[in-house]
């Protein structure tokens, strides 16, 4: 039987929202855009060639090696190359970056289930792998007002490190203010959310829309919606001292 949990870690991308269109292009060539100085040879075809590589030997072994490289890194691994110059701050070429480049649409059911976790005095936090910055996610939840509930936004470019690794779940934890122990962690991903979750004693969802096979059988939890996963929590037993 479930117990019901004392508080909630979510996943971003895949599981409060759904990624519907990233182009590369459209954002590097609005950053061109920004610059104070652009050199000749900063075309924006070499431009993508340079960006192509730097995630692949950068940001394509995120995932091997558990440690995040934040966008501005990536960026001026970039820009730098080139001499191409920027006078505003890198926050706001972050976050304009994003706007150019990235679509998403909420996950169907995501903002009534937070609604309805407030109204159960259930705290819900969002720990995410992502190269942006905090300010970035937090400003894409809140256009599809699914930010207005969460205690905080947790990102690996913050904190260096990426899931599975359990720094970021533990931190999580004690920012939330409840034991790992009493924490249920919904994710996409069987590698990262459901693998750190189990091993930082939380109890692992795997939101699972499509019903891929599970050939871990890893998840504590399966579901394949958000009304499902609420539902869950409002129906789990209340521990007991």
């Amino acid at each position: 039987m479930d117990v019901r949990p004392h508080g909630i870690l979510l996943d971003f991308g895949g599981t409060l929202v759904e990624e519907t269109g990233v182009d590369p292009r459209a954002g590097n060539e609005w950053l061109l855009s920004q610059a104070s100085y652009r050199p000749p040879h900063a075309t924006l075809d070499r431009v993508l060639d340079r960006a192509t590589r730097v995630t692949k030997e950068v940001a394509g072994r995120r995932d091997h090696v558990h440690l995040e490289t934040p966008w501005p890194t990536l960026t001026r691994l970039i820009h730098d190359y080139f001499g191409t110059r920027f006078d505003r701050p890198m926050a706001e070429l972050e976050i304009g970056f994003w706007k150019a480049a990235v679509q998403t649409r909420p996950m169907p059911g995501a903002r009534n289930g937070l609604e309805q976790l407030r109204r159960a005095n259930i705290p819900v936090a969002v720990v995410s792998n992502t190269s942006f910055g905090e300010p970035v996610i937090r400003f894409e939840l809140h256009k599809h007002g699914l930010a207005d509930h969460l205690a905080f936004i947790a990102v690996s470019a913050d904190y260096s490190v990426r899931k599975p690794n359990g720094l970021l779940f533990e931190t999580a934890a004690a920012r939330l203010g409840v034991a790992p122990c009493d924490i249920w962690f919904m994710g996409d991903r069987l590698d990262t959310d459901v693998a750190g979750a189990k091993g930082a004693g939380m109890t692992a969802v795997w939101f699972n829309p499509t019903s891929r096979p599970d050939p871990t059988r890893s998840a504590d939890i399966t579901v394949a919606d958000w009304d499902t996963f609420v539902r869950r929590i409002l129906t789990a037993s209340q521990a007991t001292a």
